[in-house]
């Protein structure tokens, strides 16, 4: 006994030292991990859709947006292009409306040619070949239990008989697992990420809920959709993807998912797709069609309808999420502001009475006084009156709910966007009502740009 105890752990040690490895040479996620991980290929088809070009937007040329500047701690108005210039990171970001391109713009060395990893909005693509899968009958009901198409994982947890694939499009799975990206090599989501064996690291899952009940965003809840999209069609994810995708939407280039590893060859459908922001685009596309390519109903209408549509993620009392088959909605009005102190007693004070508001610097000027730049995430309004008055003079604000909490009043606004988000900011964003698709690419270093495509989209017809 004592001999295999001793084998089992310098197995798991080895286990570990693996994921440790890749840690140590490789860091934290990047841009260019489909360079690290093995890979399967997302083969485009024979005919290219392209979309039509405008020379010139002075719309989107000129319109500025407010967004703080940390190197030089200021509040500046910038276009899109001088915010994405100043940094001169690597990025793309491309608006289209009306099947028409107003702002495409590479910067850092970027240009139409790189494919980057899109990291979460990946999770966006999955629950796309979900709805296909549905459609085509390979799934038969939302409601079927997830044992029903990985069946060893009932032998794991009997919970499992619980989840239903419905809660994992709407991230309600009860799982527990901690997302966080410190690579810690112990952790979940290092040996989800890093690891070779990912049905290994789903069978040793465990809930902390009840499936359904609560949203909680994690990455091992779409590996789990990804893994019966595979099983439930016979057919490995790039497979899927390029035959009910890639091919008849007319991308441009190939693209690429990872994979665990080459003997287990179980997709990364919660991460690790690799594309462009014109290929990206063309899935935006389908969703403003309501599914539907030239004529074919690629996807369910009723699937593109939930996707898009104002669901909370959760039951009622529970934890809710503004998340529907892997689409967020809705934003609390977040901005930044001054304020100045009259000495740092007075400044340290206040703070301490507001601790929802996060003071991103403050400094001290010659006169004595303190000036602090505030970030706050919610704007709140001492009555429900205010609020109305408030934002009916912003006039392209649209009050979708408003809620109350010890604070005060705050309203969740809706512009009418719902958009796929990465990591490291990558956006895919959508409007049908503005019958606009935007789409960011690269490491965010600006303000979220789920923000300012919203915004923009207040100015579109």
């Amino acid at each position: 006994m004592r001999v295999v105890s001793i084998v089992s752990i310098i197995f798991v040690l080895f286990l570990q030292s693996c994921i440790l490895t890749k840690g140590i040479k490789y860091g934290n996620a990047s841009l260019d991990d489909y360079s690290i991980f093995e890979q399967d290929t997302v083969t485009k088809g024979i005919h290219t859709f392209v979309f039509a070009e405008k020379q010139c937007s002075t719309l989107v040329d000129t319109l500025k947006f407010e967004i703080y500047r940390s190197r030089i701690d200021t509040i500046l108005n910038l276009t899109l292009r001088e915010a994405m210039d100043y940094y001169n990171d690597p990025a793309a970001v491309i608006v289209i409306h009306n099947d028409t391109i107003l702002f495409e713009h590479y910067s850092g060395g970027w240009n139409r040619d790189n494919q980057s990893c899109i990291f979460s909005v990946t999770k966006t693509i999955t629950s796309l070949l979900c709805g296909i899968a549905q459609k085509e009958g390979y799934i038969k009901s939302l409601s079927d239990p997830v044992t029903d198409y990985i069946p060893e994982l009932r032998d794991a947890d009997s919970m499992f008989d619980k989840l239903q694939i419905e809660h994992l499009l709407d991230m309600t799975a009860g799982l527990e697992f901690d997302e966080n990206y410190s690579w810690n090599p112990f952790s979940k989501m290092a040996k989800l990420y890093l690891g070779e064996n990912t049905i290994k690291v789903l069978k040793s899952l465990r809930f902390v809920n009840t499936p359904g009940e609560n949203f909680s965003y994690d990455s091992a809840t779409t590996a789990i959709l990804g893994l019966v999209v595979e099983r439930a069609t016979g057919q490995s994810y790039a497979q899927y993807l390029s035959e009910k995708v890639w091919q008849p939407l007319g991308m441009e280039r190939d693209a690429l998912i990872g994979l665990d590893s080459k003997k287990h060859h179980v997709a990364k459908s919660f991460a690790g797709l690799t594309t462009n922001v014109k290929d990206l685009a063309k899935i935006g596309r389908l969703f403003l069609n309501n599914g539907d390519y030239n004529g074919m109903q690629m996807v369910d209408s009723s699937f593109v309808n939930r996707c898009l549509s104002t669901h909370n993620a959760g039951i009622k009392g529970k934890n809710q999420g503004r998340y529907s088959y892997s689409w967020y909605w809705g934003f609390s009005d977040e901005y930044y502001q001054y304020n100045q102190f009259k000495d740092k007693d007075v400044k340290n004070d206040y703070y301490k009475q507001h601790p929802e508001i996060y003071v991103v610097n403050s400094q001290k000027d010659k006169t004595g006084n303190y000036k602090t730049l505030e970030y706050h995430q919610r704007r709140y309004f001492d009555s429900v009156e205010d609020l109305k008055k408030y934002y009916e003079a912003q006039n392209k604000k649209e009050v979708y709910r408003i809620w109350q909490n010890r604070i005060g009043y705050y309203a969740i606004l809706h512009n009418g966007g719902y958009w796929g988000y990465g990591l490291y900011g990558q956006v895919l964003y959508v409007n049908p009502k503005k019958n606009m698709i935007a789409v960011f690419l690269g490491a965010d270093r600006l303000k979220d740009f789920t923000l300012l495509f919203d915004e923009l989209s207040t100015y579109l017809n």
